[in-house]
């Protein structure tokens, strides 16, 4: 996928305006023992406001007194509020990158991408409730534009630099940057999917497998001489 391409999805027209799914509030104080709020309450209490109010219009006070949190408990949970957005992707990037490394001895270089990523993404959207959430949040506000260029540039780069290992390239080659530039507009094209209709995360998982091994199989040819 073309970079322009990238970014144009990021900040052009949400078609999906529904945000409640997974995503509530937590419970209300009872007496006795006041509720503390984890990080995962947090994430998603933000997240919710976000979508609801826009994201640039919450604050760090906003988040923390809809969580019923102090900002010190939020700065211990979240370094900023582009944190909240951020820091699950962040995860999903460093899962991306040790995943590849686990393959490199037992599989092709191909099979060791497709697996990764699904693998990755599993890890993702499984360890935190609102994970494909923040994907509608990116499709809707500009403000996070640059950083979203900044973050699927960095899980592109993993990719090429394993591919780059694996077979003595440059990961500026263009063999890696290919494989590394066609995983990512699966990725998007399968976020995108999801916007759309609302699959469940299995299905997800499934059909970017499938993908991934459709457009890979038509790679192969690239690799055969590694």
């Amino acid at each position: 996928m073309e970079l322009s391409t990238t970014m144009q999805w990021f900040g052009g027209p949400s078609t999906r305006v529904g945000y409640s799914v997974g995503m509530q509030t937590p419970p209300r104080r009872s007496p006795g023992r006041p509720f503390a709020a984890n990080r995962d309450v947090v994430e998603r209490v933000a997240l919710t406001l976000m979508l609801r109010d826009g994201y640039e219009q919450v604050s760090v006070d906003d988040i923390a007194r809809e969580a019923r949190i102090g900002r010190t408990t939020f700065f211990r949970y979240f370094k900023s509020k582009p944190g909240v957005v951020w820091s699950a992707f962040d995860d999903t990037i460093s899962w991306l990158a040790e995943n590849l490394s686990e393959r490199r001895e037992s599989l092709g270089i191909l099979d060791a991408v497709r697996e990764s990523i699904v693998f990755s993404t599993r890890s993702a959207i499984y360890n935190s409730e609102v994970w494909l959430e923040r994907f509608r949040l990116l499709d809707i506000c500009g403000e996070l534009r640059a950083d979203a260029y900044d973050h699927w540039e960095r899980w592109a780069s993993t990719i090429a630099t394993s591919v780059a290992t694996r077979t003595g390239l440059s990961p500026q080659d263009a063999i890696p940057m290919a494989i590394a530039g066609a995983a990512r507009g699966i990725f998007l094209s399968e976020l995108r999917s999801w916007l759309n209709t609302d699959d469940d995360r299995e299905d997800i998982l499934a059909r970017l497998d499938r993908n991934l091994r459709t457009v890979f199989t038509a790679l192969s040819s690239l690799l055969a001489e590694f």
